[in-house]
Parts: C-alpha cells; sequence; structure tokens
C-alpha cells in the first residue's frame, strides 16, 4: 500500500496544531485560573456564564435599591420619633396651660410652644441626599410651606406635596415604600397647625382652647405613632429581603466558581499531560518525516 508523503505530513501537521491547541488552552486556564475566557472556549458553559452573571447585575442592583430604602425608612423614623417627642412635650404644656390662671407662664409655655413648632416645620421637611422624605413624590420642594406674619411667627402650615407614594423594587415582582403616604403627611401637617393654634391660645390665657388643642394633639400624635410603627415593619420586612438576597448571591457566586473557575490540580494534571504528548509528538513527527519515501512502499 502506497502513502503519499505529503498526507503524512498533513496528518502529522493536523496532529501537533491539535496538540498544540490543547496546550495553550490548558496554560491559559491555570495562568488565569478560569475555564472560559473567550465563548469559543466552553459554549455551554459561556452560556451559562452569562446568564448568571445576567442575574448578579440585577440582584446588584436590588440590594442597592433595598439599602436605599432601608435608609429612607430609618431617616423617615428617625424624623417621625423627633415629632413624637414635640408633641408629648406640646401634650404637656397643653395639659399645664389649661390649668394655669397665670398670663406669665400662659406666655412662657406659648414661647416654648412656638420653639417646639419651628423644630417639629424643621422635622417635617427633612431630606435624605436632597430628596423630602414626607412629600410623596415630590421630592424636590418641602412639603410643608410656612405662612408667617410680620414677626416672623408661623401662622399657619400647608401640606403640598403630592397624594401619591413611589415604591421601590426589591426583588423580582416586589416593591417595597419606605415613605409616609397621603393620609399620614396631612395628619402631619394638621399636627403642626395644631401647635399653632396651642401657641395662640396659650398667648391669649384661653384655657378652654387650650384644652380643645390638647384633645387634637392626641390624635395628630396617633398618626405619628402609627406611621412609626409601620416604618419599624418596612424595616424588619427589608432586613429579611437583605438576609435573602445575601443568601442568593452567596449561591450565585458559588454557580458561577463553578462554570468560570478552573480545578487547578487537575488542571496542572491535564497540562503536564498535553506537554507530553505534544513533545512525543513533535519526536515521532521528525523521526517519520526524516524517513525516505521508500519506507512506505
Amino acid at each position: 500500500m502506497r502513502i503519499a508523503t505529503n498526507m503524512i505530513s498533513g496528518l502529522a501537521i493536523n496532529q501537533i496544531e491539535n496538540l498544540d491547541g490543547n496546550v495553550s488552552r490548558l496554560q491559559t486556564e491555570v495562568s488565569t485560573g478560569q475555564r472560559v475566557s473567550k465563548l469559543e472556549d466552553n459554549p455551554t458553559a459561556a452560556g451559562q456564564l452569562v446568564n448568571l452573571q445576567s442575574q448578579q447585575q440585577t440582584l446588584a442592583q436590588y440590594v442597592k435599591n433595598t439599602n436605599t430604602a432601608l435608609q429612607i425608612s430609618q431617616a423617615s423614623t428617625s424624623a417621625l420619633t423627633n415629632l413624637k417627642t414635640v408633641s408629648d412635650r406640646a401634650t404637656e404644656i397643653a395639659s399645664l396651660g389649661s390649668s394655669t390662671e397665670s398670663s406669665t407662664s400662659a406666655t412662657a409655655y406659648a414661647t416654648e410652644t412656638n420653639q417646639l413648632l419651628e423644630q417639629a416645620v424643621q422635622s417635617a421637611n427633612t431630606t435624605l441626599n436632597g430628596s423630602c422624605l414626607f412629600g410623596g413624590t415630590a421630592t424636590q420642594a418641602s412639603p410643608f410651606q410656612v405662612t408667617r406674619d410680620s414677626s416672623g411667627n408661623i401662622t399657619a402650615v400647608t401640606y403640598n406635596g403630592s397624594n401619591t407614594t413611589a415604591s421601590i423594587p426589591v426583588a423580582d415582582a416586589t416593591n417595597v415604600s419606605p415613605y409616609t403616604d397621603a393620609t399620614t403627611n396631612q395628619g402631619i401637617a394638621d399636627f403642626l397647625n395644631n401647635l399653632v393654634s396651642l401657641r395662640d391660645a396659650l398667648n391669649n390665657n384661653d384655657s378652654s382652647t387650650v384644652a380643645t388643642v390638647s384633645t387634637n394633639l392626641q390624635t395628630t400624635e396617633n398618626t405619628v405613632i402609627n406611621s412609626i410603627s409601620e416604618q419599624g415593619a418596612v424595616q424588619s420586612g427589608l432586613l429579611v429581603v437583605q438576609s435573602q438576597q445575601s443568601t442568593t448571591a452567596t449561591n450565585l457566586d458559588t454557580l458561577v466558581s463553578s462554570d468560570r473557575d478552573v480545578d487547578m490540580a487537575q488542571a496542572m494534571t491535564q497540562l503536564s499531560q498535553a506537554q507530553v504528548a505534544y513533545q512525543a509528538a513533535l519526536q515521532s513527527t521528525a523521526t517519520i518525516m526524516s524517513k525516505s519515501l521508500i519506507s512506505y512502499l
């Protein structure tokens, strides 16, 4: 049987190229620690890796959203707690003012109430990263607008925020709103106006009106308390979401590592074997190609 010399050389060269490619691939895996650096390296693993990395990117955005929502809720709770502190003191002043007959004491209580009012307005217009917390979807302008008299004292407070509330996606098909709703925000405005009424009644030493305002303060304080409770529930839910996200992130990292990372011990063994085979192929090809054509007749 005759075997053409060019057929022998062609087969040998193809074999050497295949072995050389295998050595190069394994060297890349060992040096980078990754099985997939290009799609053609392992199309199946590469496709899975692209899908997993897409899930990681989506999860990273959800994690960011969850952290933002938690910050908003915590800042809202802090501001609401300040309002609750103001309300507690205002209720105490109303109780004292409704029973006092001293105009001097009433005036002193009125002065303190005015200070509490300014403090409360500041808390109601709290911002986080430049966005107002208690204005619904209207986050750029202070939601509680005040009217002042010639002396600079607040005479009325109006809620100018939105009646709609934004929500933040924290998982697939799961949105959370860390903001107070319009009813709560209007309740805050009512509370601020109750402080205005209390201050004015105290300035007039009008114990009857002070008693009426005291009752109204109890109602608006309940609004604040309920909102604090709601924010607590929101934060508890977000902490659960964070725990789930952490677990999902760990699982995705494991899957990505499985598809991408190299078993170094196995890769080193395969590389050593591939290098031996490559060298053997070179030597045998050199020997074969050095023989005369007559050897194959």
